[in-house]
């Protein structure tokens, strides 16, 4: 869908095994149709450990071999036992902070592996650099960061599924007779047609400016308990209550509005297969689709890069994939690993039958829990200093 956009005050053991890989099946959306992929497969197990909570870690060197080229790395593999499900783990929006930290949270307290999480880009609101994740997120089955247009996504539903796939927002704010179609929630930018929410998950606007509106109403409880204009919008949402952001189309309805009438907010998920998502993490592209590689066989697709990928076993056990790389360049950059298709063929080979991408090269780190409670870093010497991200994916067992 193509809205007119305006931009309201924001600125911008050793096992040797060689698998073939398949010829490729229609593409979903998020990637395009290709020629069929002939890639193989060497790997060899270097290590193997299973931890007190049940993660499997594997480690491997692995080749994949194309036509008259080839490519190298190391993987790590973390197996999670049967029924531990992903959480998302997220400081407020428009704050990073490195994996280690973002799992002293409540929620990491219960984890039992973890890996970084979304992309994410620093982008300009209010002359200030904001760094938010590239797209949505869910957590506790209550949408975190949402567009209009759906983004990809990976996590589970609300009967604890894995899901694979996109979502978006859809949602009404109705006061007296008049009824607002709601844009996004926690977006980074308002368009002038659009009508926003801001939530608390928002960090203080004083270290993470958010998109103003023309008008903005607060919102408490279904009653509205101001209506700001002009200096007084983009402030901090407090605790309890929400803002309904307005642009330009709808500033005069907007200012109508009298302190203490009703607004009612009702905002829902919006995902591709119908299904309501309890816990959801912004992912890149779709690496294995039904156990068949999902990507173009071209050129684009082969640059070596460290890389973090999560994903499923037949069995829908979880599991991850890290790629630490072969070094730092002169500029402080990791450098090696494998190309993205070629990743997606070891995917394949080591039994994920659904795999997508979260964020790689410096931001890619996987940690597992130690039986004496701490974290091990497995991606690389826990000693190296790691890339602060917006998000990140943990494990946890079922509650009992």
């Amino acid at each position: 869908m193509v809205r007119s956009m305006r931009w309201v005050r924001v600125v911008g053991m050793p096992t040797v095994m060689v698998v073939g890989a398949g010829a490729l099946l229609g593409a979903p959306s998020d990637a395009a149709v290709s020629a069929p992929c002939d890639m193989r497969v060497t790997i060899d197990r270097t290590s193997s450990v299973t931890y007190g909570n049940g993660v499997e870690r594997n480690e491997y060197n692995v080749r994949v071999s194309w036509g008259d080229r080839s490519q190298t790395a190391e993987v790590h593999r973390m197996s999670m036992p049967p029924k531990a499900q992903p959480r998302l783990v997220t400081k407020q929006l428009g704050s990073l902070g490195d994996l280690r930290a973002q799992l002293e949270s409540p929620k990491g307290k219960r984890g039992i592996a973890a890996v970084n999480g979304d992309f994410f880009y620093g982008y300009r609101i209010e002359n200030e650099t904001v760094y938010l994740p590239r797209n949505a997120s869910v957590t506790k089955g209550k949408p975190v960061r949402m567009g209009t247009e759906r983004t990809r996504v990976i996590g589970i539903d609300k009967d604890g599924n894995p899901f694979n796939g996109e979502v978006g927002i859809t949602g009404t704010v109705a006061h007296g007779q008049k009824v607002f179609n709601v844009d996004s929630l926690n977006w980074h930018v308002l368009g002038d047609a659009g009508v926003a929410i801001y939530t608390p998950a928002w960090t203080d606007v004083r270290d993470a400016k958010r998109p103003a509106g023309v008008v903005e109403w607060v919102v408490k409880k279904g009653k509205i308990i101001a209506v700001r204009t002009g200096q007084k919008t983009g402030k901090t949402v407090q605790p309890r209550t929400k803002i309904v952001a307005f642009g330009t189309k709808f500033a005069t309805a907007a200012k109508r509005a009298n302190v203490r009438s009703s607004a009612l907010i009702a905002v829902r998920q919006d995902t591709t297969t119908g299904v309501g998502l309890q816990e959801a993490i912004g992912r890149g592209v779709s690496l294995v689709d039904a156990g068949q590689v999902d990507l173009p066989c071209e050129g684009a697709w082969y640059q070596q890069r460290p890389r973090t990928t999560v994903g499923w076993d037949a069995n829908g056990n979880w599991m991850s994939l890290s790629l630490p790389g072969s070094g730092y360049d002169s500029n402080g950059y990791r450098t090696g690993g494998l190309g993205l298709a070629q990743e997606a063929n070891v995917a394949v080979a080591l039994g994920f039958v659904e795999a997508s991408e979260l964020d790689g090269g410096g931001s890619t780190t996987a940690m597992v829990r130690r039986s004496d409670g701490d974290w091990d870093r497995v991606d690389d010497p826990d000693s190296l200093w790691q890339r602060p991200v917006p998000n990140s994916l943990i494990w946890v067992k079922p509650a009992r």
